[in-house]
C-alpha cells in the first residue's frame, strides 16, 4: 500500500509513504514529526495499530495545497478540531470532501488522486484510517449487510460521505476526541486503550452510515447562510474574553438577528448563548488541568469578570466543582 504526496512543503517536492497490507502491525508505533520551517509549525503525531492509523496535528501553518494520491481504497474519520480540509478530486465523478473548522465526517473513497486545500492557518485534527479489513475486524464479515447503505457502496465501488455537508462536533465526542489526543499512558497500556477507543468510535459512527440524514431538511440553508454561520463560529472561538452578543454577532455574520439565532440552531442544534457557554467551559478545564491556571485565571481568560458566576456555570455543565480538577 502506497501514498504519494506532492507539495512544495516537502523535501525535492514529494513524499512517498508505504504501509503494511491493512495497516498490518504486531507493534505499537508511535513517531512525532516536529515542523519548523517556512511552511508551517507544530508537531504531527502518526500512532499506528493493528490495522488502524492515528494521526494528530497541531500545527501553524501557511496556505497551501497537497497532490494526493493513494493506491488503496480509503476510508477515514476525520475531526477538524480548527482550520479546514477540501479534497478536490482530479475525476469528476468521485466525490468532493470538505471538512470546515470544528467539524467531521466519516468516508469512503475506492480511489483518491486529487488536490488537498488547506486554506487556514491553524490546524487541529484528529484522522482515523483504516481498511475495509478492519471493518470485518470489528463488525464481522457480514457488515455489508448490517451497515447496509455503507455496505452497497463498497461493493459497487462507489463514493459514500456519512454526510454531504460535514456535521459540528458533538459534545457528546469532544471528551472521546480529548481521550485520545491526550492519552499519556505508557506503551503496553496506550496500546490496548486507544484500540478500544478507535472501536468504540467506529462502531459509533458506522451504525449511523444505516440512518437517512441527508433525506432530513435539517441543513437546507442556502450556501451564504451557512458559510456565515462557520465563520461566526470561528469568530466567537476566537473571541471568547470578550463579551459577545447576538446584536455584534449579526453585524459580523451580515443577517438580523432572528435569521442568525435560526441558522445557528440549524446548524450547530443548539442556542448560540449555550454554544458559547461550552466552548468557554471547554476552553478553562484545558487551561486548568493542562496548563495549571487558577480559577481566577481561567474565568478571567475565558471572559467572566466574577470566579463564582464561573464556578457556577462549569458545575452545571460539568457536574463537579472546578476546584476538583486542581485537586486530581
Amino acid at each position: 500500500m502506497k501514498t504519494i504526496l506532492r507539495s512544495p512543503i516537502f523535501e525535492n517536492n514529494v513524499l512517498v509513504k508505504t504501509f503494511e497490507k491493512d495497516f498490518k502491525s504486531t507493534d505499537f508505533k508511535e513517531n512525532t514529526v516536529k515542523i519548523d520551517d517556512k511552511y508551517g509549525k507544530g508537531n504531527i503525531i502518526e500512532i499506528q495499530l493493528n490495522g488502524v492509523i492515528i494521526l494528530i496535528r497541531d500545527l501553524k501553518i501557511n496556505e497551501h495545497s497537497i497532490n494526493v494520491f493513494h493506491d488503496f481504497p480509503f476510508f477515514k474519520l476525520q475531526f477538524e478540531i480548527e482550520g479546514s480540509s477540501h479534497y478536490i478530486p482530479f475525476n469528476k465523478l468521485s466525490k468532493e470532501v470538505y471538512i470546515p473548522n470544528n467539524h467531521y465526517n466519516l468516508f469512503y473513497l475506492p480511489e483518491v488522486d486529487g488536490v488537498l486545500n488547506y486554506k487556514t492557518n491553524n490546524l487541529k485534527t484528529l484522522e482515523i484510517i483504516f481498511t475495509e479489513n478492519y471493518i470485518e475486524k470489528i463488525i464481522g464479515k457480514r457488515y455489508k449487510k448490517t451497515l447496509n447503505k455503507f455496505g452497497m457502496a463498497v461493493t459497487n465501488k462507489r463514493p459514500f460521505l456519512l454526510w454531504k455537508k460535514s456535521k459540528p462536533i458533538p459534545t457528546e465526542l469532544q471528551a472521546h476526541i480529548n481521550e485520545i489526543i491526550n492519552c499519556k499512558y505508557t506503551k503496553d497500556l496506550k496500546k490496548p486503550y486507544l484500540q478500544a477507543k478507535v472501536n468504540e468510535l467506529l462502531i459509533y459512527l458506522l451504525a449511523k452510515t444505516n440512518e437517512e440524514y441527508d433525506k432530513k431538511p435539517d441543513l437546507n440553508l442556502p450556501e451564504i447562510d451557512y458559510i456565515n454561520i462557520l465563520k461566526i463560529e470561528t469568530y466567537i472561538r476566537n473571541n471568547l474574553k470578550e463579551p459577545l452578543t447576538i446584536s455584534e454577532l449579526a453585524f459580523v455574520a451580515g443577517m438580523n438577528t432572528s435569521k442568525l439565532k435560526q441558522a445557528f440552531k440549524i446548524v450547530f442544534s443548539t442556542t448560540i448563548f449555550k454554544y458559547i457557554t461550552r466552548l468557554r467551559m471547554e476552553k478553562a478545564k484545558y487551561l486548568i488541568e493542562k496548563e495549571a491556571y487558577t480559577i481566577n485565571e481561567a474565568s478571567y481568560e475565558i471572559g467572566y469578570k466574577h470566579a463564582h458566576h464561573f464556578t457556577t456555570a462549569f458545575k452545571k455543565t460539568y457536574g463537579i466543582l472546578p476546584s476538583k480538577l486542581i485537586l486530581k
